[in-house]
């Protein structure tokens, strides 16, 4: 698998590549390391250089850049804990399987975290310019590819998709919610010293 061609076919022909996808034998480890670490890397750069050599307008006009060491520890962090989120992730989404009559699969659930996350990682790119990251929104594309993922790769009743995924988004909120909060003793002194400038 190219890890480029999955990108293209999970955004262009989602229904065909959850197919393909349920098919392949693929363990966590090769997952993270040929694909979601490399896409993850794609926002973590983006949005270092973002805030590191373009920097953000203020509201009076002048421009900030955060202090590049800092940006790269909190970046390397962040990164880390983001792929800790997938993993995390990917637990709920079998923990909730149950639930929703679905298989209770530890591979299968990481496989459909990683691959409904390509969208996000992918509008990461329009964090090299801090002001065009609202583009990211982009990335809720990712609901969509999760909730036709259910039924091919969990089994899912199709009366069930709905409120499995509302139940993984909201999950994923708390993972995030969570995650933010460990980041801020990273991020948080940096973000302060900036914005007294």
């Amino acid at each position: 698998m190219g890890i480029l061609k999955r990108a293209r076919d999970i955004i262009f022909n989602p229904r065909g590549t959850w197919q393909v996808v349920k098919s392949e034998a693929i363990d966590i480890k090769q997952l993270f390391v040929n694909y979601a670490a490399p896409l993850a890397l794609i926002p973590a750069v983006c949005s270092l250089i973002g805030i590191t050599l373009i920097g953000i307008r203020m509201p009076g006009g002048n421009v900030v850049r955060a202090p590049f060491v800092e940006a790269l520890i909190g970046g390397a962090v962040g990164f880390v804990l983001h792929l800790a989120g997938i993993l995390i992730g990917g637990w709920a989404v079998k923990l909730l399987a149950p639930l929703f009559n679905s298989k209770p699969d530890l591979n299968s659930a990481i496989k459909i975290v990683v691959y409904s996350m390509t969208p996000v990682w992918l509008a990461g790119i329009f964090s090299i310019l801090p002001g065009l990251g609202i583009l990211s929104i982009l990335g809720l594309y990712g609901i969509y590819l999760l909730a036709l993922s259910l039924p091919v790769i969990l089994e899912t009743p199709p009366n069930k998709v709905v409120w499995y995924t509302v139940s993984i988004v909201l999950a994923s909120i708390v993972i995030s919610i969570i995650l933010s909060i460990v980041m801020v003793p990273v991020y948080g002194p940096m973000f302060m010293r900036m914005m007294a400038v």
